[in-house]
């Protein structure tokens, strides 16, 4: 069932986060299901078929149809037991110094269709929800010039903090920083900072509440 404002679903179960070790795993998944053991043992049998793409992290479950591009000099490190769903796409590097770097935290959902685009740095996280389709980019692509403020910055970090939610469909742009414990509502376009455990929604996004905590 999804919430109409954030679109929380239900999700495939992950590996626990480092600080478990595997003796948690393997308690969690002898209570599995059939179907989700299943699903997590090829999950981390693709992460590993694809590992010489990570720099470090893992293990974690990677979906069918998970498109990641890497153009050195970049970093792409994916924490233990987070989970990038089917037909995400995960792009860091330009090609060019400096080097830029994607690092998506422990037991962080990345959900269905989410694209996120490191060109300069983009910091997610722990135990974060990214739901489906939402977008996450630190760079415009193009040069772009304004009458009122001249040559646009064309690149800038973001950084996610830890136990973030991300409603569908939402733009993370760049230069952003997201506080922990924050939620964005569905849709929401974000183009500023969020303060920690801040509820935001709209276009742009706005902070319309506080969040006392909020359940995965």
């Amino acid at each position: 069932m999804a919430d109409t404002l954030t679109g929380k679903v239900e999700v495939e179960p992950t590996i626990e986060e480092a600080s478990f070790g595997f003796g948690r795993f393997w308690q969690r998944f002898r209570e599995m299901s059939f179907r989700d053991k299943r699903l997590t043992l090829m999950g981390v049998l693709r992460f590993y078929l694809r590992s010489r793409l990570f720099d470090s992290g893992g293990p974690a479950v990677l979906s069918r149809n998970v498109v990641i591009g890497k153009r050195r000099p970049a970093r792409l490190v994916l924490g233990r037991g987070a989970r990038i769903a089917k037909g995400c796409v995960l792009v860091v590097g330009t090609g060019r110094e400096p080097e830029s770097v994607l690092e998506i935290g422990p037991r962080t959902v990345i959900g269905p269709g989410t694209r996120i685009m490191a060109a300069s740095q983009v910091h997610i996280g722990a135990r974060c929800m990214i739901s489906w389709n939402c977008s996450i980019f630190d760079s415009i692509g193009h040069k772009l010039w304004l009458k009122s403020t001249g040559e646009s910055e064309i690149e800038a970090p973001i950084t996610i903090g830890d136990d973030v939610w991300i409603g569908p469909n939402s733009i993370i742009m760049k230069g952003v920083t997201i506080g922990s414990g924050s939620v964005v509502g569905a849709g929401s376009v974000v183009r500023r900072d969020v303060p920690p455990k801040s509820l935001v929604v709209g276009n742009p996004a706005r902070v319309i509440d506080r969040v006392l905590r909020w359940e995965r």
